[in-house]
């Protein structure tokens, strides 16, 4: 174990909390264990007054156009997703590959099967939405497998349980310092790549909007798409009421290459940023308001894309069919 990696007191003592909250949790009907995660996220909501203010923040300068009173809504019922997902996501470590299929349903398939049959490999694109890890995992039980490029927990000893429940019918974690490696090793051999793509990539990223604001993106998925013509194909998933969960994947996303990668690059980032906005208009609240996305903000003009650049997009994006 390295340095850098040796477990802390407060490592210990989360992981001693974690086993107790385990050994519990794994116990619980499924139902049950999302309604309590629910309950101790609304209960977090009270408490948590610095993240209670970074979700408002965000509703507010986003373009949903939610008056104060959908703010302070959609901002509790964030807190009880992220709750229940917590719960779920422990839940799942003892969860049966049976009572995994009964939780899941699939539409579009086909434009997965369809992104392997070209044979390069392919970018599959998602976010911080809904329940991606059971999402992930339902996924590799069908044989879709995805290497989802993420990084590792700060605890070094819950790790193993995160990277074990993720790997644990086939999908692959690929480390994010020095992923582009491994990303093209898996690219080779004609599989996806997943990227989560809605978090803020602070000066090394480029600036697309989202929810009508400039937010600092990843521009490594947009990269390999246009370098390579690889398809993007947008995989997200649609949280029912009684728990279960539909998969929806879209069909691919395309950016032709031109003269100009730069903008190519750019309209490539921009498609997936629309993509992920898009699928959490009807259901804002299961999308990560907590994280700061907007932290990073343009200086200058000149580090925002030229309006032909924009233009394109917005042309482009209109060809597509996503909702």
């Amino acid at each position: 174990m390295s340095k850098r990696s040796e477990p802390t007191l407060r490592h210990r003592l989360e992981y001693a909390a974690f086993r107790v909250a385990e050994g519990f949790i794994g116990l619980l009907p499924w139902r049950m264990a999302l309604a309590l995660g629910a309950g101790v996220g609304r209960f977090y909501h009270l408490l948590d007054a610095r993240h209670r203010r970074v979700v408002r923040e965000n509703l507010r300068a986003s373009d949903l156009n939610l008056d104060e009173a959908g703010i302070r809504r959609v901002a509790r019922a964030c807190f009880a997703h992220f709750g229940s997902l917590l719960f779920a996501t422990v839940r799942m470590l003892r969860m049966s590959e049976r009572r995994v299929r009964s939780l899941v349903t699939f539409e579009g398939l086909e434009h997965f099967d369809a992104a392997v049959a070209e044979g390069k490999g392919f970018i599959g694109l998602t976010g911080h939405f809904g329940n991606w890890e059971l999402m992930a995992l339902a996924l590799s039980l069908e044989g879709r497998t995805l290497a989802v490029i993420g990084r590792e927990l700060d605890n070094p000893l819950l790790e193993p349980y995160l990277s074990g429940l993720r790997g644990r019918f086939g999908n692959t974690v690929i480390p994010k310092d020095g992923a582009m490696r491994e990303t093209l090793k898996v690219l080779r051999k004609g599989r996806a790549v997943g990227f989560l793509l809605d978090q803020d990539a602070l000066g090394q990223g480029i600036f697309t909007r989202f929810h009508g604001r400039w937010a600092s993106t990843y521009p490594t998925a947009g990269l390999l798409a246009v370098k390579y013509a690889l398809p993007i194909v947008p995989i997200f998933n649609r949280v029912h009421s009684d728990g279960t969960l539909t998969v929806v994947i879209h069909p691919p996303l395309r950016v032709v290459a031109t003269e100009n990668p730069a903008r190519d690059i750019w309209i490539a980032t921009q498609l997936m940023s629309r993509s992920i906005e898009a699928e959490g208009r009807d259901d804002p609240a299961r999308w990560f308001w907590m994280h700061r996305r907007y932290k990073t903000q343009p200086t200058s003009e000149n580090q925002l894309p030229p309006e032909e650049w924009q233009a394109a997009a917005r042309i482009l994006w209109d060809a597509y069919s996503i909702r």
